[in-house]
């Protein structure tokens, strides 16, 4: 086996360990004994617990970019579409057990960069400003194209109640935020909000309605790959 795959094993085997035991009690050398590897092996592709969850940040971050990338060249959904179904897709994929690291991991813990290497620390920072140039993209370019008709003020405005929201809805299911206490809030909640908050903007006529099977169907094709 390659270094690199065996590196993404090991990686996999942590995520396991994460979902289980999460991410403060989880245990660096238990990803060996998962794995079937020595210590030593174990230390030759990491410096220790820090450097595998650093890792996987920088690996769900670039996994983000590519899931944004993809909605954004998806020809099948309009520009309000794409937009709903980028600020959608976290919170869909942080909801399933499968993949409750991912999205949640990265949103709520940008502070792991401070157990980073400097070479890690540069790809992180590369790939979180692509991730915030991207989603700024999934406004302006609708305003290029004259399909939202908004001043760039009006967009902002409307940017600052829309992601502090997503934010809080990613983070309710993983308990961060909540003391403990679940809050149940369905999916098509969250759609039906970020309808109303993109309603405070005027949409060109074709550009305006949104299919809600569609974006799940979407997203769910998508989420396969994070």
């Amino acid at each position: 086996m390659s270094k690199l795959d065996r590196e993404s094993q090991l990686l996999e085997v942590a995520r396991e360990l994460i979902l289980e035991d999460g991410m403060v009690s989880f245990k660096f050398a238990d990803i060996g004994k998962r794995a079937k590897v020595s210590r030593a092996t174990l230390y030759k592709h990491f410096s220790g617990k820090e450097d595998v969850l650093a890792r996987l940040f920088i690996r769900d971050a670039v996994n983000t970019r590519q899931m944004l990338i993809d909605i954004q060249d998806h020809e099948c959904l309009n520009d309000r579409e794409k937009l709903v179904t980028a600020l959608l897709a976290p919170i869909y994929i942080s909801s399933g057990t499968k993949n409750r690291l991912g999205i949640a991991f990265l949103t709520a813990n940008p502070a792991i960069c401070l157990f980073e290497g400097g070479s890690q620390q540069s790809e992180h920072e590369q790939v979180i400003e692509q991730l915030r140039n991207i989603h700024i993209q999934f406004w302006m370019i609708p305003m290029r194209k004259g399909n939202l008709i908004a001043t760039q003020e009006q967009v902002f405005r409307a940017m600052g109640i829309v992601y502090p929201y997503q934010r809080g809805c990613v983070l309710l299911p993983k308990k961060i935020i909540t003391l403990g206490n679940y809050i149940n809030r369905s999916l098509l909640d969250v759609y039906e909000n970020m309808m109303l908050f993109t309603d405070m903007l005027k949409w060109r006529k074709d550009h305006e309605s949104v299919d809600y099977d569609k974006l799940l169907k979407v997203i769910s094709d998508l989420s396969v790959r994070v």
